[in-house]
């Protein structure tokens, strides 16, 4: 392990944390600009949802080669490489003339946020031992509930006030300032380094002996559906808030404030739970039927006319999904790499992978229907959330 001093430490997870924040907010701070980008480039709901579809496909399988490539070649100089190549990729796509030059660019800007969601905790197991681990990664992870609530909100802002083209110009010059405080800050911690990367044929034969067990199938179907179901919302939401419901790109971004705090309430509810020595198997369950109620609220939208009882309803169900979000995602995580110890990285990588993948899909399928935006995200919101239901029905007691 290496040894560093307490402010080095916490110098490195203020770093760490401001970069994971930085890579989560590359979809949030642009999302109340969707429908304005189909206007400026005479484009469609669908073809502009591919820069979020790509964003989350590259991250799927960035996210499968990043350790391994840290592994070989070190932490310090991947992690550089990953911000520099997102926060360059941001910056082209403020001069991009065209939405398909917008789209490529996500996908590179992809594989540096897939960098910074893998290399930090790699960081910080090199130097913590696992006491300062777990708090490390709770501080960590705070990027994933501040990221929603703050970027959606200083985007909407910035858009309205510039343009939604300077909502990627900030996060270039952002990541390009945290460029040049790793490089003056953080040392090599992977002292260990392998002599060569394993080959592609060991990688596929245990990814495939994972796709061929029933216990990580079904937890993965579960936490991917789940998040997916999320996904349909993250696509539609701009276009169903500001398009349909009339709602004001700024005061739209405001429903990621409550969305945040719905996270952080699932998250306190699932660790009074942990306390209390509920099985995993119990909080994942109530994850479950807590996403499929939000189901429910957002089928009885479909009946009501006004457009003030439909936005509340909707909000409301969507609470529901982002609270399971918290009570599903970390422990069907847990469990697999619990249940699949000796191949946890690699099991914990697929799961991932696989997630993004869904929710890739989730902010294409979304928009089959732009006409009808709320119909859409009703559908494609069931579909995920029927897979997770029977996914969790017909094997709790194999996953127990």
């Amino acid at each position: 392990m290496q040894k560093l001093d307490k402010l080095t430490k916490r110098r490195i997870l203020f770093l760490l944390t401001a970069m994971f924040f930085l890579g989560v907010s590359a979809t949030d701070i642009y999302i109340a600009s969707l429908p304005q980008m189909v206007a400026d480039f005479h484009s469609t709901p669908q073809t502009v949802n591919l820069t979020l579809s790509s964003y989350s496909i590259g991250i799927a399988f960035g996210v499968l080669f990043t350790g391994e490539l840290s592994n070989r070649f070190g932490r310090r100089k991947v992690l550089l490489w990953g911000v520099s190549c997102f926060s360059a990729a941001a910056g082209l796509i403020t001069f991009a003339p065209t939405i398909w030059g917008i789209i490529i660019l996500r996908v590179i800007q992809s594989f540096g946020c897939a960098v910074i969601l893998i290399v930090p905790r790699l960081i910080l197991k090199d130097c913590m031992d696992e006491r300062e681990q777990v708090h490390a990664n709770g501080v960590l992870l705070m990027g994933l509930i501040i990221s929603p609530a703050i970027a959606p909100v200083l985007g909407a802002y910035i858009a309205t006030y510039l343009s939604w083209h300077y909502c990627f110009l900030f996060s270039a010059i952002a990541g390009f300032i945290l460029v040049a405080i790793t490089k003056k800050i953080l040392p090599e911690t992977n002292l260990e380094r392998i002599s060569r990367i394993p080959s592609l044929q060991r990688y596929l034969k245990g990814y495939l002996s994972l796709l061929k067990n029933r216990i990580f199938i079904t937890l993965t179907l579960i936490y991917a559906s789940g998040v997916g179901a999320y996904f349909a919302f993250i696509g539609i939401s701009s276009y169903l808030y500001i398009g349909y419901l009339h709602i004001s790109p700024i005061k739209y971004s405001y429903v990621f404030l409550g969305l945040s705090a719905a996270y952080l309430t699932g998250n306190q509810l699932m660790q009074l739970l942990n306390r209390k020595k509920a099985p995993l198997v119990n909080i994942i369950g109530i994850g479950v039927y807590s996403t499929a109620s939000g189901v429910v609220i957002l089928i009885i939208t479909l009946f009501f006319d006004n457009l003030t009882v439909i936005a509340l309803l909707a909000t409301i169900g969507v609470l529901l999904m982002r609270v399971a979000n918290a009570l599903i995602n970390p422990p069907t995580q847990i469990k697999i790499m619990s249940h699949f110890h000796t191949q946890s990285a690699q099991a914990l990588g697929l799961n991932m992978c696989i997630g993004f993948s869904v929710n890739s899909l989730a902010t294409y399928m979304v928009t089959m229907l732009p006409t009808y935006p709320l119909l859409s995200f009703v559908l494609t919101s069931g579909i995920f959330i029927g897979i997770c239901l029977a996914a969790y029905k017909l094997n709790h007691k194999i996953i127990s």
